[in-house]
C-alpha cells in the first residue's frame, strides 16, 4: 500500500518545517531521512491494519473460543494469519509490519464476548454456569 506522492511530499514538508522551528529554538535537528522513513512505515502499517480489520471481525466472531489461555492464543494466531492471507489474496497487499502483532490486544478487540478476553480470564464457577 504505497503512500501517494502528494502525502509523501506533505510529510517531508512537515518534517522540514519542524526542523526549521527546532533550529530557531536551538534544539538538535531531526534526522529527516530516518524520521521520514519511520513515519512512512507507521502510516503504511496503520493503513494495513485498517484494511485488515474488516477481515478480523467476522473471523474472530465466528469461532468457538476454547477455555485455556494457550489454546486461545494459538487459535487467535491462526485466525490472524488466515485474515492476513485473505487480505493478500483479495488486495495483493502483504503485511508490512516488521514485528508480530500483539495477539492479546487483537483478542480483546475482536473476540465477541468479554468472557473470551484472555487478559482478564477467570475460571468459571457454578455461579457463572
Amino acid at each position: 500500500m504505497a503512500m501517494p506522492s502528494v502525502e509523501k511530499q506533505a510529510l517531508f514538508e512537515k518534517l522540514c518545517h519542524k526542523n526549521s522551528i527546532r533550529r530557531q529554538l536551538g534544539i538538535r535537528p531531526i534526522d529527516i531521512p530516518t524520521e521520514y522513513q519511520r513515519k512512512l512505515g507507521l502510516t503504511e502499517e496503520k493503513r494495513y491494519e485498517e484494511l485488515l480489520e474488516p477481515y478480523l471481525k467476522p473471523t474472530f466472531g465466528s469461532v468457538e473460543w476454547p477455555i485455556g489461555f494457550s489454546a486461545r492464543i494459538l487459535l487467535a494466531t491462526k485466525l490472524h494469519k488466515q485474515a492476513v492471507q485473505q487480505v493478500q489474496d483479495d488486495h495483493g497487499v502483504a503485511d508490512p509490519r516488521a514485528k508480530n502483532p500483539d495477539i492479546l490486544k487483537i483478542i480483546e478487540k475482536f473476540a465477541p464476548d468479554p468472557e473470551n478476553n484472555v487478559t482478564t480470564w477467570e475460571s468459571k464457577t457454578a455461579a457463572h454456569v
